[in-house]
């Protein structure tokens, strides 16, 4: 048996000796002596404090008996950030399914942004605008509609 098996044994049993009552009877299950002496007789709180002393007995059962220590460099190798420039750049290129570039300039022209900054300024080149009508025909017209010379 090991050291362990038999501390758990012995303490058992002596909770089992000091839970007996005078006459032979066990005492009320979660309750020893001491603990009775110790809670409030007010009704409030009563039951916390009963916790608090059963759980001042328990031992700290945290050990690192069983525990399984994991190499660092594994840890570093598995959090550590791989870069996938270059299997999307190949899915990107060899994608057969490509967008026409009316669709395109729409996707760009609604992304761009809302404010004013975000907008790129665009000057259209103002054409001059021609007429139908050559010189001599103006003045001909202004000769007859107004009567000047």
């Amino acid at each position: 048996m090991s050291a362990a098996l038999l501390r758990k044994g012995l303490d058992l049993l002596s909770a089992d000796v000091r839970d007996k009552g005078e006459n032979g009877k066990r005492a009320t299950p979660g309750r020893s002596r001491a603990a009775a002496r110790l809670v409030n007789t007010n009704k409030k709180g009563a039951k916390k404090t009963l916790e608090g002393i059963r759980r001042q007995g328990k031992k700290n059962k945290a050990t690192v008996k069983d525990k399984v220590f994991k190499s660092a460099l594994d840890e570093y190798r598995r959090k550590k950030a791989a870069d996938h420039t270059e299997e999307n750049l190949q899915y990107m290129l060899g994608s057969k399914f490509l967008t026409e570039d009316s669709v395109t300039q729409k996707v760009l022209a609604h992304s761009q942004g809302r404010k004013a900054k975000d907008r790129q300024e665009t000057e259209e080149a103002k054409k001059e605008e021609k007429s139908v009508f050559t010189e001599s025909e103006f003045r001909k017209f202004e000769r007859e509609y107004f009567g000047a010379s």
